[in-house]
């Protein structure tokens, strides 16, 4: 559409300062049609994959909305979250804002500013209403110039409230209920942000109680201010009241004070063409992974860099500092090993399976592979409990395979070196590979064949759908539960001369 406007890179040097500016135009508009279309293509197979007769399946925890949503999350190789959000905004602009849509498309709204108008519009229920506030948004939006993201959301808010005060959506001037989170996606591999409200009375207590701490030991203790702050924290969050002094003075008093005990397990990879496994022999090797689950202390004399589950790859002295005070734990290779007999695997098979995978190996999964369920890629008992046809899949993931599997659902075959080819419903095929594969490669050596060929089929039978997680509420019910919430709360407050009510999104 835009091809004799839009230069190749090559072409940019002959091109004047104002040619580049219009071609800087012409690919940003070319950029947002790209991504309307995408939406609507998303859309597109969202609508026919929900619009099949769906009998009992709507209160499904894996729905036919996650379903058709994990199927599109793989194809663009996005999180599962990420292809909700961006399928909803697809339906939202053919459903019920047309006229934005098509604007979209010829590339003259950008994808930010088509976001905020979901967002601002989302309370509206009545259908001529929302058509209304579709047309005014057409006609004025496109005069409205560059504005920023305040007044972007002013001039939407403007038009809404123009048709349906109840649908106005401000946030508050601030919030009033407590709250601990742990954890914030811009967190660094083995590090975890907490954040907290609280009354400001607790949180004055809990500040002197820190510093008190803090200022208990020795002034030969080696630690700044913010990390003896920061150990205080800990000890509290393990029960501890003291902190430990770390001057390495026998004499000291505050020396002898008890540590909180680090919950953490150091895998050790051994070779498994080794008779001595590694780490008995030498104390240290290559860590293999990290996660929480014992309370002995061995020292570990190792200068390799880990992977912590959930976190991510983690410079040596980064691992060091975490792994002191861990146990060690050897994960061996089971080589040409044969199956093993019950249908759980053994605690060391399970250990390897973890450790290779390091993640749930669904195409764009990164839930840790110790949150995961452990699959029989060939179902037992048809399918053996070897390493060749194990892997990780979170619960999610093992219900989309375990309920919406089949010849014409999603199948998957896995090889000897850990890898598995995906086969969508739509026949498309995404390989899968370990992991472990690029930072402890070992992991990945090719276990046993387990057959020539196409592997067995196991015999079709009743999934028991009693057995599926059932929702308390369908999406659609969860949905129109939170809007009339949300509508009732703004009206109250107009009638009070109040705010209006908190501008959170809608949930999926």
């Amino acid at each position: 559409m835009f091809d004799d406007v839009v230069a190749e890179p090559g072409q940019l040097a002959e091109l004047s300062d104002a040619e580049l500016v219009d071609a800087a135009a012409a690919i940003t508009r070319a950029e947002n049609a790209a991504c309307a279309r995408k939406l609507a293509g998303m859309a597109e197979l969202f609508l026919r994959r929900t619009g099949l007769p769906a009998r009992d399946r709507l209160d499904w925890w894996v729905d036919p909305e996650a379903a058709v949503t994990a199927e599109i999350a793989a194809a663009y190789n996005i999180t599962q979250g990420l292809a909700l959000h961006q399928v909803y905004r697809g339906v939202v602009l053919r459903d019920r804002l047309p006229k934005i849509g098509a604007l979209f498309l010829q590339g003259l709204l950008s994808d930010l500013l088509v976001r905020a108008i979901i967002n601002r519009t989302a309370m509206i229920v009545d259908t001529d209403l929302i058509a209304a506030v579709d047309a005014d948004l057409a006609d004025e939006i496109v005069g409205w110039g560059p504005l920023s993201i305040k007044k972007t959301e002013a001039e939407i808010d403007s038009i809404v409230e123009r048709h349906d005060c109840d649908a106005l959506r401000k946030s508050r001037e601030g919030e009033t209920s407590r709250t601990v989170d742990f954890g914030h996606p811009k967190d660094a591999p083995g590090f975890t942000s907490v954040q907290a409200r609280m009354f400001a009375c607790d949180a004055a207590a809990g500040e002197r109680t820190l510093l008190t701490m803090a200022y208990s030991v020795c002034e030969a203790d080696p630690r700044s201010l913010d990390d003896r702050r920061n150990d205080a924290f800990t000890a509290l969050l393990s029960g501890v009241t003291t902190l430990a002094c770390q001057c390495g003075n026998p004499d000291c008093e505050a020396a002898a004070n008890p540590k909180p005990l680090r919950d953490i397990t150091v895998f050790v990879v051994t070779d498994q063409t080794t008779p001595t496994p590694v780490a008995e022999s030498t104390g240290a090797s290559e860590p293999a992974a990290a996660r929480p689950k014992s309370r002995t202390t061995p020292k570990l004399t190792h200068k390799r860099p880990g992977y912590l589950f959930g976190s991510g790859f983690m410079p040596a002295p980064l691992f060091e500092a975490i792994a002191d005070a861990a146990t060690l734990r050897t994960v061996v290779h089971p080589g040409q090993s044969s199956s093993e007999t019950g249908r759980f695997p053994s605690r060391a098979l399970a250990e390897f399976v973890r450790c290779r995978d390091l993640t749930c190996r669904f195409p764009g999964c990164d839930k840790p592979a110790t949150d995961a369920d452990i699959d029989h890629t060939v179902p037992h008992p048809v399918g053996p409990t070897h390493a060749s046809n194990l892997k990780c899949l979170c619960r999610f993931h093992h219900l989309l395979k375990t309920f919406w599997g089949g010849p014409t659902g999603w199948r998957d075959r896995q090889h000897p070196d850990g890898s598995v080819v995906w086969t969508a419903p739509t026949g498309h095929t995404y390989t899968t590979r370990p992991g472990s594969r690029l930072l402890f490669p070992m992991l990945c050596a090719p276990t046993a064949t387990l057959w020539n060929g196409d592997p067995p089929q196991a015999p079709p039978k009743e999934k028991g759908d009693a057995k599926m997680p059932r929702r308390r509420r369908t999406r659609a019910q969860s949905r129109a539960a939170y809007i009339a919430a949300e509508r009732r709360r703004n009206r109250e407050a107009r009638e009070a001369g109040g705010d209006t009510a908190r501008g959170n999104d809608p949930p999926f």
